[in-house]
């Protein structure tokens, strides 16, 4: 379960639009969420992908080494890739094959497997991860970027209504309406900005 103290934003309604918004805007400037091993493992387990006990032979094994590094060149490039996939599935178009070969790329490393269990009367996919190098932490996100290709809506997958946001959804409301990473972030922001601009050009000046 994602803690409300998280770093990371879950807002996606998918596991490969949530790695996507790991490089999200603040302040004006593109912040990188995952700017080093440590943070790539806390986002794998709060995403259900790495259980507590292997995310310490991660670290364990690989924080502050040069291999620990080199995964992070992986992250960027993989997000570049899935950024390329979403925009040409919002604009009704093909995906590059530069991109479906980075996400190939991650495929075809062996990570673990899946099992079903039961969790308090209910089955649940988990995924047992068997990381033999810092790149199969990928794996599980190449996967859902693979689920969001072949099985999603590409008219439900959206960017946030506010301009100057980078963060992208799956629209799974009841009627498609959705225009915001969420209220809190951009919602409420604009609904006062669009306000302002009403006050300010005399919109609201006419009551009674």
């Amino acid at each position: 379960m994602v803690s409300d103290a998280s770093r990371f934003l879950w807002l996606g309604n998918h596991r490969a639009l949530d790695f996507l918004n790991t490089e999200p805007v603040v302040r004006g400037r593109r912040v990188d969420l995952l700017p080093d091993l440590r943070g790539l493992v806390d986002w794998s387990q709060e995403a259900g992908f790495l259980d507590g006990e292997a995310a310490g032979v991660v670290l364990d094994r690989w924080e502050g080494s040069s291999e620990g590094a080199s995964v992070l060149e992986q992250v960027q490039q993989l997000r570049r890739a899935l950024h390329a996939l979403v925009e040409r599935l919002r604009e009704r178009k093909s995906p590059s094959q530069k991109a479906i070969d980075a996400i190939n790329a991650i495929l075809r490393l062996d990570a673990g497997y899946a099992e079903v269990v039961r969790v308090r009367g209910e089955f649940r996919r988990r995924f047992h991860a068997h990381i033999h190098e810092p790149a199969q932490l990928l794996r599980p996100v190449a996967e859902a970027a693979s689920s969001l290709l072949c099985g999603a809506d590409p008219e439900l997958i959206k960017r946030c209504g506010n301009p100057d946001c980078v963060l992208y959804f799956y629209d799974a409301s009841r009627n498609h309406a959705r225009r915001w990473c969420s209220m809190d972030l951009c919602g409420n922001r604009m609904k006062v900005a669009a306000h302002y601009l009403r006050q300010r050009n005399g919109g609201g000046a006419s009551q009674g």
